[in-house]
């Protein structure tokens, strides 16, 4: 079919976006601040085939301050791409190095792109991504749960709530003067669960060591980014004194930050949102693994859209945080579905995901 519809006059790929507002059901807290929401962008791309039939191909940007993205970045710098798409969205790598070409950074709106041409390519061939890859969609990592900054008794709370719902991992997010009255309180709750601690790079690297010896007791599998996200001297620093390994997130946007890390880190965090989409992400695991580094692909707020979108990732994957739709006061999408810390990749055509539907208010 695809040969058939290469033979003809195929349309260009025609792109359009819209907001996406994604309350979150309580505040959300970490070391670099709180939010109640988060302002998505939605990509539609739509393109028709030689014989008449139209396909449409969703994507989502989660900008993030922190990476120099707002939604109105997004929104021009996905103006700026839309001429650039031509008209084979089976082209995928020469899309997107045109689209990376036209301005430097901007790895939301990109990736929004590159998840709408892999949404668009599945459904046009009737499979999904993770088949056309050649994966294995019952191998792959559970997810862990994350447990925002608050008050030792409300994330307690929290832990006990997931811990009876059946969540194996809690990752509990670090970096404020109560950490060690927090994690306490948190294991005291949930004390079969495994835990981790993420600080978003909230301490310097003698803090880290002074605070992840207190932690140690509490049955830390690992830590996520300690120290600022260009100290590498500081990850080798945490990493030779404390008895936990260390996964870098912030220090490593894409695959060109991954040869400095290795040695000073035990593995890094990828996110589709920093990195530009699924295609960078993919060539980030691959020099990981060249690297001999673990793997683990994390998440900002998003909508089961693109955590579908990662949720293809799985199979190749040491460790998953793939919950920030679960945080979502309403979700607009129905994709991946987790059971007790176990995600079931979507078996539909591209990302497998489908618009939700919600009972009227």
């Amino acid at each position: 079919m695809h040969r058939r519809m290469l033979a003809g006059t195929m349309s260009r790929i025609l792109l359009s976006h819209e907001p996406l507002d994604l309350p979150l059901a309580a505040v959300w807290r970490i070391s670099r601040g709180s939010r109640t929401r988060a302002e998505n962008v939605l990509v539609r791309l739509h393109w028709t085939d030689d014989g008449g039939t139209t396909h449409e191909g969703l994507g989502e940007a989660a900008p993030y301050a922190f990476y120099g993205e707002l939604r109105g970045t997004v929104e021009a710098a996905l103006d700026a791409f839309s001429p650039l798409l031509g008209d084979d969205p089976f082209a995928i790598d020469a899309i997107m190095d045109r689209v990376e070409a036209r301005v430097r950074y901007n790895p939301a709106a990109k990736a929004a792109i590159d998840l709408a041409l892999h949404d668009l390519v599945g459904k046009v061939l009737g499979q999904p991504t993770w088949r056309l890859w050649g994966l294995d969609a019952s191998r792959g990592p559970e997810t862990s749960y994350s447990i925002g900054i608050d008050s030792p008794e409300a994330m307690a709370a929290r832990a006990r709530e997931r811990a009876e719902a059946g969540w194996p991992i809690l990752k509990l997010k670090v970096g404020s003067t109560d950490d060690i009255a927090c994690v306490g309180a948190v294991r005291a709750a949930a004390p079969s669960v495994r835990l981790v601690v993420d600080a978003n790079g909230a301490w310097t690297a003698p803090e880290a060591v002074a605070r992840l010896r207190a932690l140690e007791p509490f049955g830390i599998e690992f830590v996520e980014q300690p120290c600022a996200a260009d100290d590498v001297a500081g990850l080798r620093f945490v990493r030779e004194r404390t008895g936990l390994p260390v996964i870098a997130d912030e220090s490593c946007a894409t695959e060109a930050d991954i040869p400095a890390l290795a040695g000073a880190v035990d593995g890094i965090n990828v996110k589709i949102m920093k990195s530009g989409g699924l295609r960078r992400v993919r060539r980030m695991i691959e020099v990981a693994r060249a690297h001999r580094l673990r793997v683990m692909c994390g998440c900002l707020i998003e909508s089961s859209l693109s955590i579908s979108a990662a949720a293809q990732l799985l199979p190749l994957l040491d460790y998953a945080d793939l919950d920030g739709n679960l945080l979502l006061a309403r979700d607009p999408f129905r994709g991946v579905m987790v059971d007790r810390g176990r995600l079931s990749i979507p078996v539909g055509p591209g990302l497998g995901v489908t618009t939700a539907v919600h009972p009227t208010p």
